[in-house]
């Protein structure tokens, strides 16, 4: 009877005690989860070299994409871990190294990784903030090794949305109207080099990239990121 007292007369302490083991359990769960976020930057991985093979992309030596990509394809969205690391394209089934990059990945950040002409690849970190209620958000990359003098895009009928882009640069990112077309030009030439379409849309986030080796092929290639 008395070892029946004492345990009914400790339940509240021994209440407590579970309360709080299942507290610390929770917040360290939490924690954990917390940190791993934290730890996480994302990659899409383009090929936009013209006339190449499909490429796979490696990270420290572990393949980051399911399927080889062609001349404008692109990956999803893949989530891999922050800080310096070796990125490499090589073309699909053969093993062979196209180009080999170095990334500095922050945590939280999104990335676009592009194999580019000359087996070469340059990177570009990436703003998914949406765009103005009812436009659509876009920015420029010239990836095209024919237009290594500088470029401007502007919106058609209107003046300069981007004044002298450079090879492998990227623009800021503008909110615009959906499915507003643009215009390439060298910089301070009237000469219309590209006419390009568009059929964006409200409430998304695109990059334009151009490629090209020559002036006769120069094209543009459209990326929804968001």
């Amino acid at each position: 009877m008395k070892t029946i007292l004492k345990t009914i007369k400790n339940r509240p302490l021994l209440l407590a005690l579970s309360a709080l083991m299942a507290l610390s359990i929770s917040l360290s769960s939490c924690k954990k989860s917390s940190s791993s976020a934290s730890l996480t930057a994302y990659l899409m991985i383009t090929n936009s070299a013209q006339g190449s093979p499909p490429q796979d992309f490696y990270l420290d030596n572990n393949k980051l994409n399911s399927s080889a990509m062609a001349y404008s394809q692109s990956s999803a969205f893949i989530s891999t871990s922050t800080g310096s690391h070796q990125g490499q394209f090589k073309a699909s089934g053969t093993g062979t190294v196209d180009a080999t990059t170095t990334l500095s990945l922050a945590a939280g950040k999104y990335y676009s990784v592009f194999y580019t002409d000359g087996n070469s690849s340059t990177t570009a970190e990436d703003d998914r903030t949406a765009p103005q209620s009812g436009k659509s958000r876009v920015r420029f990359i010239n990836l095209s090794s024919a237009l290594t003098s500088n470029i401007d895009i502007a919106a058609t009928g209107s003046a300069n949305l981007v004044s002298a882009l450079a090879y492998k640069a990227a623009s800021a990112y503008y909110d615009v109207d959906p499915a507003t077309s643009f215009s390439l030009k060298a910089s301070n030439s009237s000469t219309v080099l590209l006419s390009i379409p568009s059929s964006m849309q409200a409430g998304h986030v695109y990059t334009v990239y151009f490629s090209g080796a020559t002036s006769a092929t120069i094209a543009a290639n459209v990326i929804t990121e968001k």
